[in-house]
């Protein structure tokens, strides 16, 4: 038989580059190295310090010593930071990281969009540590070693960074860590384990993905704990919805203004109760609804805007890709006895499918995922409505989609960043977008 002669692959030259000076940070908190090998993003870099670093790939490099450090450089303060892939900010003052989110909404929207806010508002800030009410936790079993690791994912990795604790996280979730580790090594199949969260609102919740359903045996273990422990354990097996583990158990339930508004675990929750909190009360300030204004809400999850919107008097229209929350916003609304028409609909289709769309609306809001709104954005602008309130937690995203509301006659009057993630180079940024006359 013939051979073909094929040379194997060469890896790239990773070639050690040093004293190069960092010009800037990127959108993700990465140092920018403008190199003689080309543009590198280096983690863990601040602007104004010379590194040395390796480059490894087209555009990364790996940060090996600091030949000047920042006056913005500070000791990261937990213990599992180099290896840990949650936080990547914590080496950058607390300031200095709150200043730097706001200056990359900036350019991101004068870069992408040509749009300038007419007025920013310092950023909304609270705890900067102890902050999160949800930690999800990677899980892997070693058949051959008969152990189970439980953790966090490092950076750029599948590896698992075991933890006893996360500074990060509320205490109440931290300090079950070691029961909740040994007891999840003792269930019979400990490989059926995909990844555990738990939540901290009325109540402690422990939220278990598993790839097939759990037995009588390990159903008694984990009640046994759920019972020393005092939380609640959900159980979330292949393709079913999560349960809870003891039927009697209720929806947990977690505060927005001025109302307690139940979940099912799983579901979105923001992660900063009390920034959470804030957010809706400004952005409702900025909305400004009044009773009888039609308003169309877009993304709304199980509630968190919409209730305390209706609450004015307004008649909200909330549109929710996921049916279940849907349900739970229009039980909830039921509850509370207000007007609220909540609607399940894929909000990247064509919404001259959708009834609710047919109608006009004095204003919107919206919170999409990170991956922005740019169908529904251009619907809302087909409709003109006088104010739009845009909740972003991606700056890139929210450029792409104010340069079409630009383009439709909105002008940006005023935006603020949350600091809903304190330690992480992830922005939450609140903008008010109104309709010249």
């Amino acid at each position: 038989m013939a051979q073909i002669y094929r040379p194997s692959a060469k890896r790239p030259q990773q070639q050690v580059l040093r004293n190069q000076p960092v010009k800037a940070l990127n959108h993700q908190g990465q140092g920018i190295v403008a190199s003689a090998q080309g543009v590198r993003f280096v983690s863990g870099a601040l602007t104004g310090e010379r590194i040395d670093f390796r480059s490894e790939g087209k555009h990364q490099g790996k940060l090996l010593n600091i030949q000047q450090a920042s006056a913005d450089r500070v000791i990261p303060a937990c213990k599992y930071y180099d290896a840990c892939g949650g936080c990547d900010l914590q080496h950058l003052a607390l300031e200095k990281q709150r200043e730097h989110k706001q200056q990359v909404v900036v350019e991101l929207l004068a870069k992408f969009a040509d749009v300038t806010a007419q007025s920013w508002l310092p950023p909304l800030t609270a705890d900067a540590w102890r902050y999160r009410r949800r930690l999800r936790l990677a899980c892997h079993w070693d058949r051959k070693r008969q152990r189970l690791t439980l953790g966090l994912r490092a950076a750029q990795s599948k590896q698992i960074v075991a933890i006893d604790d996360c500074l990060v996280a509320q205490e109440q979730l931290t300090a079950l860590l070691p029961s909740l580790h040994s007891t999840l090594a003792k269930l019979q199949k400990p490989e059926q384990l995909g990844h555990v969260e738990l939540i901290h609102v009325d109540r402690t919740i422990v939220l278990l993905r598993l790839t097939a359903g759990a037995s009588a045996a390990d159903k008694a273990l984990l009640e046994a704990f759920a019972e020393r422990q005092h939380v609640d354990i959900w159980l979330h097996c292949a393709e079913q919805p999560p349960r809870p583990l003891l039927p009697q158990q209720q929806l947990p339930r977690y505060e927005s203004s001025q109302l307690m508004l139940e979940f099912q675990p799983g579901d979105f929750l923001q992660a900063h109760a009390v920034l959470s909190l804030a957010m809706v009360e400004q952005a409702l300030a900025w909305l400004d609804p009044q009773a009888g204004e039609s308003i169309l809400e877009l993304y709304a999850g199980s509630g968190n805007f919409t209730l305390p919107i209706a609450l004015t008097g307004a008649q909200v229209t909330a549109i929710e890709g996921v049916p279940s929350m849907v349900e739970r916003l229009h039980a909830t609304a039921q509850q509370q006895q207000l007007q609220v028409s909540a609607v399940h609909a894929d909000l990247e289709q064509d919404w001259r499918h959708y009834s609710w769309a047919q109608q006009s609306f004095d204003k919107v809001l919206l919170d999409p995922a990170r991956a922005g709104a740019i169908h529904a954005i251009t619907e809302i602008a087909q409709r003109q409505p006088r104010r739009v309130i845009y909740v972003s937690c991606a700056p890139d995203t929210l450029a792409r989609d104010a340069k079409h509301l630009q383009a439709a006659g909105y002008q940006l009057k005023q935006a603020q960043i949350i600091d809903m993630f304190p330690q992480t180079h992830h922005i939450e940024c609140l903008t008010w977008f109104e309709r010249e006359a």
